[in-house]
């Protein structure tokens, strides 16, 4: 994995500017609210013009594919962003590390990153072990409820300097109902793979 991916190291690469003014979030603005455990996690649809990298589960993937075609059994679903700076950095390399954790528990994993084909891998040449796709105008997490223009993540968090989701880690089942949910709303928590491996132990443990 790559050293940290932050705005300055990669400034020849990306010569947009940056704002130096955002303007204030409107003080009665609708909140985010993010779906949880317990809930079912909206239907989406993928297209393949969208895919970053395939791996096993989008390796065959035609023009569409939707959620359901992927939850023959569970699936992880995580949201990325390196607007995040080094908190994006941590969380692929996180999910690198435990990829073959979580297959051997019996999941695959999907990560949905806020930026396109070409820019997430100026900033992250990997290679990755895990199906990438690019959720384009934030369309799943405008879903995920995890996204909100009247809700901006540079509104609570310094640092971050661009209008994206906030960090989340779900594990969906195969009727698509939420197991676990990591939310970070100001990037200040630490997702933790090892409880992620064992809920999806224990989630299959039960339905046995």
């Amino acid at each position: 994995m790559s050293s940290l991916s932050t705005l300055y190291r990669y400034a020849d690469y990306l010569p947009a500017p940056v704002p130096e003014n955002f303007p204030s979030p409107v003080r009665n603005r609708e909140r985010i609210n993010p779906v949880n455990s317990g809930a079912f996690f909206p239907e989406f649809l993928i297209e393949e013009s969208r895919i970053i990298n395939r791996h096993v589960l989008l390796g065959d993937a035609g023009e569409v594919t939707s959620l359901h075609q992927l939850t023959s059994q569970p699936l992880v679903i995580a949201f990325y962003s390196w607007h995040w700076n080094g908190y994006g950095d941590r969380l692929l390399e996180q999910l690198e590390q435990s990829r073959a954790a979580i297959e051997a528990a019996g999941a695959h994993l999907l990560v949905l990153s806020s930026e396109d084909k070409k820019l997430f891998n100026t900033v992250n040449p990997g290679p990755f072990s895990f199906d990438i796709v690019h959720d384009a105008q934030h369309r799943i997490a405008r879903k995920a409820g995890i996204y909100r223009e009247s809700d901006p993540i540079w509104g609570r968090v310094s640092g971050v300097n661009e209008d994206v989701p906030v960090p989340a880690v779900y594990l969906v089942t195969p009727s698509l109902e939420i197991s676990y949910a990591f939310v970070d709303l100001y990037l200040q928590e630490s997702f933790s793979p090892e409880t992620l491996v064992a809920t999806i132990d224990k989630k299959l443990a039960i339905s046995a």
